[in-house]
């Protein structure tokens, strides 16, 4: 994590990245420490419970600043990893990899997803810094890869695209509305 960090005290130090610099090493930073520190308050399930509350933080932030397409490009993303790990498991066994359930909420779930949405918070404003949406891509790559790691394998597409999408409620004038934790 250092070396995300800026430490050197002289004049010449940049306090925003030099063009063409990339904010890959800080997302991974922020994901990295987000993973241990989750660890640390609960089991593997509830660490996988905390990256899903990550990735639905950004799927809905692309869905509420860009729209239905881009956070469907988000989707795509996504699926398209689950498809390559599956893809590679099937070259390396010769055998068609089983889909792995996602676990149910545990007892450190709720601090874990609570470590996730803020790192989830810590990309998207190292992604508003930026030039481009990279960093964004590289947090959703980054969370979804994580998510792999930690399930041992790819969920079911379906189970994992509901678990994306925030709830809905209904508002006492019976217009639907999100339902966020914030």
């Amino acid at each position: 994590m250092n070396e995300a960090l800026n430490t050197d005290p002289g004049d010449d130090a940049p306090t925003m990245p030099r063009e063409g610099d990339s904010l890959s090493p800080v997302v991974a930073a922020i994901l990295g420490t987000a993973v241990a520190a989750a660890a640390k308050r609960g089991s593997g399930g509830d660490v996988v419970r905390g990256l899903i509350a990550g990735l639905r933080v950004l799927r809905a932030t692309v869905e509420e600043e860009a729209g239905y397409t881009m956070a469907a490009a988000v989707d795509n993303a996504i699926r398209t990893r689950l498809l390559a790990d599956n893809l590679s498991r099937l070259r390396v066994s010769g055998e068609k990899p089983k889909a792995i359930p996602l676990p149910d909420h545990g007892p450190g779930s709720s601090a874990a997803a609570a470590i996730f949405e803020s790192a989830a918070e810590s990309c998207l404003t190292v992604n508003a810094h930026a030039e481009d949406n990279g960093p964004l891509e590289h947090a959703v790559f980054a969370f979804t890869a994580q998510l792999l790691q930690q399930l041992g394998g790819a969920p079911e597409w379906r189970s994992l695209a509901g678990e994306l999408r925030r709830p809905m409620a209904v508002a006492p004038d019976g217009e639907e509305m999100e339902v966020t934790l914030h």
